[in-house]
């Protein structure tokens, strides 16, 4: 009995180390699309997942869509038609409509605990907004840790530009943020891009130094997105979204319908266990 117990435990800790959780688009098995012709930010649920398409303005539009699939069926799918547009997928702790967009009231844990995140994009070809950019991704941070006191809310963001990393074209990219890596600054009751360490250049602070930087910070949510000054058009996704927050990484991957998982490690794994039981001494076949 003891060892069916423990080819239980193995199975499904293997699997759960393996998995990710799948975001659908709204319409599945079909895609969609969220889109608002209006200056003011306007946001969607994307079911109960906690993820949220927002700050959608302009006409810009976020979508779970099988246009540029990453893994399987699909991936969110971006498109910005002018300098003014913009679009953003966000995942917030606690997120409720506020005028139609979307705000975190809760926290997902310290910042302090942030250990890495991580992302895949992809820049189509046809895009053209300047060569540098790309679908960024960014930590929403509420600086003081006092949810009850909006100011000082606002994220980190990633770009490669800052870091002296090219941006491919028609192709699926990934970056991986750790302490080390460089990131700049929106809000957080700091102004924008501001220089924290007092070097000459205002986007090389590390993930390290922000976190020492804002010791009671703590984590609203993650966002990904498009726009805002992008000169040209932009067509474009992200895919497959992951945080590690004190050892304890949460992945995500958005399809236009629910995948079935390939056998893996777990599965492997998990077979040879069962039959190293059937073999034991003394089993009753």
């Amino acid at each position: 009995m003891r060892w069916g117990y423990l080819i239980s435990g193995v199975l499904l800790t293997c699997f759960s180390l393996e998995a990710s959780l799948i975001v659908v688009s709204n319409n599945s098995p079909g895609d969609d699309f969220f889109t608002n012709p209006g200056p003011v930010n306007q946001g969607q649920a994307v079911g109960s997942s906690g993820w949220f398409y927002n700050n959608v303005r302009n006409n810009g539009g976020v979508g779970i869509s099988g246009n540029l699939p990453w893994s399987t069926t699909g991936s969110a799918y971006f498109v910005s038609p002018s300098s003014a547009a913009k679009a953003d997928i966000e995942y917030l702790a606690g997120g409720v409509n506020f005028g139609g967009n979307y705000l975190a009231t809760a926290s997902l844990g310290r910042f302090a605990d942030l250990q890495s995140f991580s992302y895949r994009w992809y820049r189509a070809g046809s895009s053209t907004v300047p060569a540098h950019l790309h679908p960024v991704i960014r930590v929403l941070l509420d600086a003081d840790g006092n949810l009850a006191t909006i100011g000082d809310r606002g994220g980190l963001v990633f770009e490669r530009v800052y870091v002296g990393l090219p941006t491919p074209t028609d192709q699926w990219v990934s970056d991986v943020i750790t302490s080390s890596t460089w990131l700049w600054n929106f809000g957080l009751g700091i102004g924008f891009a501001a220089n924290i360490n007092g070097t000459p250049y205002a986007y090389d602070a590390s993930l390290a130094e922000w976190q020492a930087y804002f010791p009671n910070a703590v984590i609203l949510g993650f966002s990904a997105g498009v726009g805002s000054g992008w000169n040209g058009v932009f067509t474009g996704a992200v895919d497959d979204i992951s945080w590690t927050i004190r050892g304890s990484t949460t992945s995500w991957n958005f399809e236009v319908m629910q995948a079935v998982p390939e056998p893996g490690l777990g599965w492997l794994v998990g077979a040879v266990l069962v039959a190293l039981w059937r073999r034991r001494p003394g089993k009753l076949n």
